[in-house]
């Protein structure tokens, strides 16, 4: 007895020693308070984390395990014990529009289990931007409340996310402004990258403090990636993190893929195709300007009609497909001014001023940045991607550009596998 009361005593000394001591870390709260409880969006079980992993393999996804003592919060479970918790994060982040207003935002951060061994542990903090979305039932907040573990063929990346919190991440996942909490608030910033950054940080911020509050110990570098927009997002926040210090982060790894950076470039390939794949897209920037930062923009001297006048009301949250919405024949959907004359004519020279402005501008980047690429994307396009990295390194920055088999779509399965073994360097 005197024996198990010393060992109980040396424990809680380490734990109390420990937390005062290292100031690698933020500190923590007692590993028995848990005010998280109200914010929960719902459990994963070992049995259900086993499904979501079956599903990721059947599409492709491979994830390498990591050894088993790298994973303590696994150790003495039993089969019905949530292992990973979805936990809605949310703040106030400033209007899109920059009116001088703020709009709610929220997200949803994945948590490893609460135990001994995890009051104990350090964590990564991974931002992981998701990729391209229209409806508002995709976004992070929601997903998670409903999530299902019924594939239905796709790939879903939820369940890639709430895999890595199981191996040892904490996870964020934020919802876009103009989604979530703030659906309704404003339409969502599409490319938009000083908009999307913004709201990034103010959430990232928000969910730090509930990881202090209760008792989950992070690392101060992070891990960013995302794919599509995604990788957009991650790529532009990354820049700001690690050009702009007062921002206190650091990045550790930046992991990219599908990435549209030279926004001017893709529009001019747009322009010179004789058809575009994912139709929407570039509508759906055309419109987030638009109704946000930049209410100049003429939309009739860009969209043909009735796009011009109709294609709003496809992106207000209640939709999930809307490339058949559009034709995929570019002399259909775009006018003859903006495909011929953007570059010559005066009163479309805006449209380039926004498009350079908002694109991922190279850097000397601090972090490891990896990017993957699909070789026949014809929707973000190769070559954007590969003159941006060309350039980053050009200038002094280290990038290291995996071309991948696949377009945009198809190029998903290699960047999630490749993903997926290098955070096992960065834990």
């Amino acid at each position: 007895m005197k024996k198990r009361t010393l060992n109980l005593f040396l424990v809680l000394f380490f734990v109390f020693f420990y937390s005062c001591q290292n100031d690698e870390f933020d500190s923590v709260a007692n590993v028995d308070d848990d005010p998280l409880e109200e914010g929960v969006l719902t459990t994963f079980d070992i049995s259900d984390l086993e499904i979501m992993e079956q599903h990721l393999l059947n599409s492709g996804i491979e994830l390498p395990e990591l050894a088993e003592d790298s994973v303590p919060q696994t150790k003495g479970i039993f089969l019905n014990d949530p292992l990973v918790k979805a936990i809605k994060v949310s703040c106030k982040t400033p209007h899109p529009s920059g009116n001088g207003t703020y709009i709610n935002t929220s997200g949803v951060l994945l948590v490893p289990k609460r135990t001994i061994f995890t009051s104990l542990s350090t964590f990564r903090i991974i931002v992981a931007t998701p990729g391209t979305y229209t409806a508002n039932n995709a976004a992070p907040s929601n997903a998670f409340k409903n999530i299902s573990l019924v594939s239905n063929g796709d790939i879903n990346i939820n369940y890639f996310w709430t895999l890595q919190a199981k191996r040892g991440y904490v996870v964020l996942m934020p919802d876009y402004p103009g989604f979530g909490d703030s659906y309704g608030e404003c339409f969502h910033p599409y490319l938009d990258s000083k908009a999307l950054v913004e709201s990034t940080i103010d959430l990232l911020g928000a969910a730090r403090n509930v990881l202090s509050a209760n008792g989950y110990r992070y690392k101060k570098e992070l891990v960013i990636s995302g794919y599509s927009q995604g990788g957009f997002v991650a790529a532009a926040l990354a820049r700001e993190l690690e050009t702009n210090t007062s921002h206190g982060y650091k990045v550790n790894l930046l992991f990219t893929g599908g990435t549209p950076c030279n926004l001017k470039m893709i529009a001019d390939i747009v322009r010179a195709s004789d058809e575009t794949v994912h139709t929407y897209f570039l509508p759906y920037a055309v419109w987030g300007y638009k109704l946000n930062k930049y209410p100049f923009v003429d939309v009739n001297s860009i969209m043909k009609e009735p796009y011009a006048s109709t294609s709003k009301e496809l992106f207000d949250g209640t939709r999930g497909d809307l490339n058949e919405e559009f034709p995929h024949k570019i002399s259909d959907l775009y006018t003859e001014r903006f495909i011929k004359d953007l570059d010559i004519d005066p009163s479309l020279q805006y449209l380039n001023t926004i498009l350079v402005e908002n694109s991922v501008e190279p850097w000397k980047n601090d972090c490891k940045f990896i990017m993957t690429h699909g070789l026949d994307d014809i929707s973000v396009y190769y070559a954007n991607a590969k003159d941006f990295a060309d350039k980053q390194n050009a200038i002094g920055g280290k990038v290291k550009f995996w071309p991948t088999l696949g377009d945009h779509v198809l190029a998903f399965v290699p960047y999630y596998m490749k993903l997926s073994t290098e955070l096992i360097f960065h834990k």
